[in-house]
């Protein structure tokens, strides 16, 4: 890959990255071949054994959606006895204590921009990990070793979920799309747009992937972003009319004011919403937010002057 080249445009291959953009990212999934072979050394076992002795490492065990009770596994041999007993190892955000994995996150993050959710699992043979469910992020998995087989669905029941609304996710037995499925072999990748439903197991052979899930920026942040800028304005912080039994209104005074103070709010906030300084200030938040998403802990970053 050239210094110029970009990550996606690399794993796309012959797919040009506007197909890709047009027709599947935030769409449809879409699997490639053989097209993520370079990445095939950033999870291995060494690399697994190396983080699951780091104490620091988040570490999930999980059997075909139970998880582990028991306490966490400090030596790579524990956590390699309970893998041949059939639990997975999820190492959650991993990219904090490896500099490989912190890079690939932080690409991905520069080119598509979302904030990172970094995952590396590893799964026995004839097992899989959660069941069915559907993430928030959009979700890049290469496979590193092995080969697993993935279950996918369109979500009509939840499209478009956000971390707070996973809670309210329906049972996806109501579910009517119909089931697609994809076998990723080591040095294959797929893309799975977030709120699609999937499940996942290694059907024959143990193994390795990485999970990348990306957060794009929804009107939301917007939301909270504008927020944080209304606390400044005096008006945003004065005390609405009393409501009160005390209170010297009626019941139609005390709409008509709060219908009266609804309508300055609304005029200063689309005063606001207008200034174009308000989209770059976002803009800018939303990509450094993204990009200190992935990093190594107490390491340098790129942004950093001294790096």
């Amino acid at each position: 890959m050239s210094a110029s080249a970009m990550l996606i445009d690399t794993l796309l291959g012959d797919l040009p990255r506007s197909t890709f953009l047009q027709e599947h990212y935030l769409q449809q999934p879409l699997a490639r071949r053989s097209a993520a072979t370079h990445l095939r050394e950033l999870a291995t076992w060494a690399t697994v054994d190396r983080l699951v002795e780091n104490p620091a490492t988040d570490l999930l065990l999980v059997r075909d959606g139970k998880l582990w009770s028991g306490p966490r596994p400090t030596t790579a041999q524990e956590a390699r006895t309970l893998f041949a007993d059939g639990y997975s190892l999820a190492l959650r955000n991993p990219d904090r204590h490896d500099a490989g994995l912190a890079e690939l996150g932080r690409t991905l993050s520069a080119e598509l921009q979302g904030t990172v959710n970094l995952q590396v699992y590893c799964t026995p043979p004839g097992h899989g990990s959660f069941g069915w469910h559907c993430d928030p992020e959009e979700v890049f998995i290469f496979q590193t070793a092995g080969a697993k087989r993935y279950q996918l669905r369109e979500n009509t029941l939840n499209p478009m979920p956000l971390l707070e609304t996973l809670n309210h996710a329906p049972d996806i037995s109501r579910e009517t799309t119909p089931v697609q499925e994809c076998r990723l072999e080591a040095g294959d990748w797929l893309y799975i747009p977030g709120g699609y439903w999937h499940e996942v197991s290694a059907p024959d052979q143990e193994a390795i992937s990485i999970s990348v899930g990306l957060m794009p920026p929804t009107p939301i942040d917007i939301l909270d972003f504008v927020r944080a800028h209304l606390l400044r304005s005096r008006s945003w912080r004065r005390r609405l009319p009393l409501l009160g039994h005390a209170s010297p209104l009626s019941d139609a005074e005390k709409m008509e004011a709060y219908r009266a103070s609804f309508q300055q709010l609304g005029d200063e906030l689309k005063r606001m919403m207008d200034d174009p300084r308000l989209a770059v200030r976002f803009m800018a938040a939303a990509a450094t937010a993204g990009l200190r998403s992935s990093a190594l802990v107490g390491g340098p970053r790129r942004d950093d002057p001294g790096h």
